[in-house]
């Protein structure tokens, strides 16, 4: 079975999942967040197979396969739809979408 290589795009609440990725054949390998002392904790955790960015733009150019997402729920369309862009799967923990246009944007994408 393949690895899937997997981003983190919010740690605070990403880090549940960590573990469940990494169960599964997942690797974790790369996080984003804007807070540091969350980038810190994914370190810790997560040791030197993960690469931390604060900045979205660089995440997104990291070699990886999925993102999971788990930003601000309302924000999960616009970056769900930039990963997509990259050719990169995603899984949204949440509703993806709060109206009924971003779905539509979503189904575009």
């Amino acid at each position: 079975m393949k690895t899937v290589r997997i981003g983190i795009f919010g740690y605070f609440r990403g880090a549940a999942y960590a573990d469940h990725i990494l169960a599964n054949n997942g690797q974790i390998v790369a996080v984003c967040d804007k807070n540091e002392e969350r980038l810190q904790e994914a370190k810790e955790k997560l040791g030197d197979m993960v690469t931390c960015y604060k900045n979205f733009d660089e995440f997104l150019d990291h070699d990886m396969d999925a993102v999971l997402i788990t930003n601000f729920f309302h924000e999960h369309t616009e970056y769900s739809i930039r990963c997509m862009e990259k050719n990169i799967h995603v899984l949204s923990e949440c509703a993806s979408n709060s109206t009924m246009a971003e779905g539509v944007q979503l189904v575009r994408a």
